[in-house]
């Protein structure tokens, strides 16, 4: 199913990814259940397979084993759980779920209020300078391979 990006994976690229970092079905299961709503399913490839990836200068949030969450500013659900106790943050973007904060003037995040018929929510580009908001692609492979695409 995701051949064309294991394929793109395989030869050097602008990501970086460590082998044996994968996230475990449990951890991935309590993100859910706190969460309240099943990962896209190529995020959740992604996760198991993966696990982790850096981009220049920003890391494509994971999950890490729960012990570390608190530790961890590249998990998934700490930011989050960051993000959740900003009120402004709520009112504006209530279905916003960051994936990946680069330290530049944009960020990525997966729209949550928009799931396909295969589950896969919308990677959408904030460009803070502007005040902007596109949609980058519309699943979280698509996502990779365009960073892979644009950055090689």
């Amino acid at each position: 199913m995701y051949e064309h990006l294991t394929e793109k994976l395989s030869k050097p690229s602008a990501i970086r990814w460590f082998r044996g970092h994968g996230a475990q079905e449990s951890w991935i299961a309590e993100a859910e259940a706190e969460l309240g709503f099943k990962l896209p399913p190529s995020y959740r490839w992604w996760l198991i397979h993966y696990g982790n990836g850096g981009l220049g200068d920003g890391h494509i949030l994971t999950l890490v084993a729960p012990e570390h969450r608190e530790y961890t500013d590249s998990d998934l659900l700490y930011i989050h759980r960051l993000n959740l106790a900003e009120d402004w943050w709520v009112a504006r973007f209530p279905y916003r779920m960051d994936l990946f904060v680069p330290d530049s003037d944009e960020l990525y995040y997966f729209d949550t209020s928009a799931p396909d018929e295969q589950g896969e929510f919308p990677v959408m580009r904030y460009d803070l300078m502007n005040d902007l908001i596109e949609e980058y692609a519309p699943t979280f492979a698509g996502f990779l391979e365009q960073l892979i695409d644009e950055r090689k």
